[in-house]
């Protein structure tokens, strides 16, 4: 099962615990670091889920940079900002960090709540996703994204060189495994909208 760990970045010690000590009282993990250097070398030991950054950390490294340096050593970890002003620029060169919010300071404990409960209700989608597509063959798992390409079976047989009744057999027991329902077009909403 899924853990719910934060690793905490905020270089305003007072706002890092006071946010450390809003989640901590809603049953969340969470480690609290004060610096870049910091977070990247208690990152790999804790394993958070989600970091809340500070996007600008006073003097050297910002937020962004500890993302961008973050994701290679941890490719699923998520991201929210916060920061005292989001301006176009700030946005702009956060945005490719593929954040999943921004927090505005001063935060009240609502919006922390509700921007953290957000963000683990998407990385449990994400993490069940992740368990159902691995119960898939890899020939399912090319089957599925030929079908998340809109292939027909026609199609998707003539590309893998098998019979049309051999990919209504895949299509079949993808269905089963991930537990989708016998209807018209189910595999394909469902393709179309988890792997595109």
């Amino acid at each position: 099962m899924l853990q719910s760990k934060i690793l905490i970045l905020e270089d305003d010690k007072q706002l890092g615990n006071d946010l450390q000590e809003v989640l901590n009282q809603v049953g969340y993990e969470t480690m609290l670091t004060h610096s870049y250097d910091l977070a990247i070398e208690k990152l790999t030991e804790f394993k958070p889920a989600l970091a809340i950054c500070d996007i600008h950390l006073g003097q050297g490294n910002t937020g962004i940079d500890f993302v961008k340096n973050a994701l290679p050593l941890l490719p699923q970890l998520e991201i929210i900002y916060v920061s005292a002003s989001l301006n176009h620029g700030v946005i702009e060169s956060a945005s490719s960090t593929k954040p999943l919010n921004y927090i505005v300071k001063p935060w009240s404990k609502d919006q922390i709540i509700v921007a953290v409960k957000i963000a683990f209700d998407h990385i449990e989608k994400k993490y069940s996703l992740h368990q159902s597509i691995q119960k898939l063959s890899p020939t399912e798992l090319k089957i599925l994204d030929l079908i998340s390409k809109q292939k027909k079976s026609s199609e998707i047989a003539a590309l893998l060189f098998v019979s049309e009744k051999t990919i209504r057999n895949h299509r079949y027991n993808i269905m089963k495994k991930l537990k989708l329902p016998n209807e018209n077009n189910s595999l394909l909403k469902w393709a179309i909208t988890h792997l595109h």
